[in-house]
């Protein structure tokens, strides 16, 4: 794996710090609108039921394969930004990922808004691994998982922020307007990425652009990392699982416990708020060691406090939110850690591939968890009794990053 000549990695300055600073923001701004994007569907999606008639929970189609869009675009582009240039494939998906969703404002039924999202899924579940391995790229070595860390917070914060603005806004413009302006956004990043393209290959840097994988996927497994990667595929797999499971069924147990529906919504809020401050925290400590170790012991403790959910006993509302805030920002920070991890484990011409990888499998569990939920409550199982077993994922990821992290300091 080649390194960063030790003008850059020691002491970058000048053209090279501001060329680092602008390729990495741009990477921010790319994770951003995926955030937005995910949420706006959530927002326009009654406005679509309604004008077309749809049924209560028939638009869970439009939804699902949206992510499977998204499970696809993650492995697939990130193999292929490996192997064939990392800008080059973030500006595929950018302008693949806007026609669609702009192309999803003129659908009339719900076949052809399916075919669009399904699409501007790939697109954007492809961006994340390549902004990823491309923020890892200009940073520092000794601070690429942080680095990783602090350019992923793009993804909750433009989640927050593009759903408080297009609730405002999708009153005046429509669920139609709301696409247009969503996939706007996508094609105005294409100037920035060419402006980072040309950064990334300012000579002022001094080192050459990244080495090509001929097979990134099978590079995955060489010199030992096979092991490593099944055990940060089922740690991604359990953290989105359980994310998604807590982020669905928390405002419904404080409901049952006799907090308003008004105030039990707020829970989901305050879990993403509390994801945000813990990666951001924790960005500061994966910066002077390996993630791996600081991740697990946040989901460890974490799942400890999982089980509190399913007890009606937890006493005042100030209390109830303190716990889902400290939850969220162990379960749900730590969740936001996977792409520094990948970025940390694996060398530099297959880091778009490892994250990509890790995405499309913690897609799929973020598919799983709600669905889970459902079964189980349907089943009526006693709330005690399903928190308790929501906890069981996140320890398992916990034992799965611990391992990695102990095989790491031996080595």
């Amino acid at each position: 794996m080649p390194s960063l000549p030790m003008e850059w990695a020691q002491t970058p300055s000048g053209a090279t710090s501001r060329t680092a600073r602008f390729s990495i923001f741009v990477c921010f701004l790319v994770a951003l609108i995926d955030g937005y994007d995910t949420l706006m569907l959530s927002f326009v999606a009654p406005l679509i039921s309604r004008e077309w008639g749809m049924p209560p929970g028939a638009f869970g189609k439009v939804f699902a394969v949206s992510f499977a869009g998204a499970v696809i675009g993650a492995i697939a582009v990130g193999a292929a930004a490996d192997r064939f240039g990392r800008r080059r494939l973030l500006l595929a998906s950018l302008f693949s990922a806007g026609c669609f969703i702009v192309l999803s404002a003129w659908s009339n039924t719900p076949e052809q808004l399916m075919l669009w999202r399904f699409l501007s899924g790939i697109g954007l579940g492809g961006a994340i691994p390549t902004i990823s391995a491309l923020a890892a790229e200009h940073a520092q070595p000794a601070q690429r998982s942080a680095t990783v860390s602090r350019m992923f917070l793009g993804f909750p914060i433009g989640a927050v922020a593009g759903g408080a603005i297009t609730a405002a806004l999708m009153q005046q413009v429509g669920w139609r307007g709301i696409f247009i302006g969503g996939g706007t956004l996508a094609l105005a990043m294409l100037p920035l990425v060419l402006a980072m393209s040309e950064a990334g290959r300012d000579p002022s840097r001094g080192d050459a652009a990244p080495v090509h994988a001929k097979h990134p996927i099978a590079e995955l497994v060489a010199d030992g990392r096979g092991f490593g990667t099944v055990l940060i595929s089922l740690a991604a797999f359990m953290i989105l699982l359980v994310s998604y499971f807590l982020l669905s069924w928390t405002p419904s147990v404080l409901a049952m416990s006799g907090m308003s529906p008004q105030r039990s919504a707020l829970a989901g809020v305050m879990l993403n708020v509390g994801g945000v401050a813990g990666a951001f925290a924790m960005s500061f400590v994966v910066a002077r060691r390996s993630p791996f170790g600081p991740v697990a012991i946040c989901l460890g403790l974490g799942a400890l406090l999982v089980p509190f959910f399913g007890f009606h006993g937890v006493g005042s509302e100030v209390a109830a939110f303190c716990v889902v805030f400290v939850i969220g920002l162990l379960i749900i920070g730590g969740q936001m850690n996977i792409p520094a991890l990948c970025v940390h484990y694996y060398p530099a011409n297959v880091r778009a591939t490892g994250v990509g990888l890790s995405m499309s499998v913690g897609r799929i569990g973020s598919i799983v968890g709600p669905l889970v939920g459902g079964f189980l409550v349907a089943a009526q199982l006693p709330w005690s009794q399903l928190f308790l077993l929501a906890a069981v994922p996140a320890l398992l990821a916990a034992a799965a990053l611990g391992w990695i992290a102990h095989r790491t300091r031996r080595a």
